[in-house]
């Protein structure tokens, strides 16, 4: 519902001007650049629908404090930390709903091993966006789908991602 009502706000046909910006990059170039974040988010919202869907960081802190979102420190350590997979998009962090439990109110098991295995060698969209895509490890299954269901599996296809990185 609200990723409905984002995804109409974002204009993602805009027309190109070439007009340079304060760096020297042009305006045609600035505007690609966000017209490519912005592509990569809706694919974002799409791949991680099945396990839950996205949710900016203040409604996964409402679900922490019960009440409100005044007291985002529990969820705040643990983006700083990197200990649960979180994405910048239009001055907001968003969250993948899978890595925490039913109740929203602890982090899934075996996460933290998985993501200490990721954050070694991936920047924060593409720990999210190894989660989103299908895995040949997992039987083509993302990652997100498989956390469920199949977590010491899924903590081998991060290990084995580390040395596909690495070569």
């Amino acid at each position: 519902m609200q990723n409905v009502e984002m995804l109409n706000s974002v204009n993602l046909l805009q027309p190109l001007r070439c007009v340079a910006g304060p760096d020297g990059q042009s305006a045609a170039s600035l505007q690609a650049q966000e017209y490519r974040k912005n592509s990569q988010f809706v694919g974002m919202l799409n791949a991680f629908r099945r396990s839950g869907g996205l949710a900016r960081a203040q409604e996964v802190a409402v679900r922490f404090s019960g009440q409100s979102a005044s007291d985002m420190s529990p969820l705040a350590g643990w983006i700083a930390k990197r200990q649960v997979i979180s994405l910048e998009w239009q001055s907001r962090i968003w969250l993948p709903l899978f890595q925490f439990n039913s109740t929203g109110t602890t982090l899934r098991p075996g996460l933290g091993a998985v993501l200490a295995e990721l954050v070694l060698v991936y920047d924060d969209w593409e720990v999210a966006s190894w989660f989103a895509k299908p895995n040949s490890w997992l039987a083509s299954a993302t990652p997100a789908d498989s956390m469920a269901v199949a977590t010491p599996q899924v903590l081998l296809a991060a290990r084995a991602e580390q040395f596909v990185v690495a070569e």
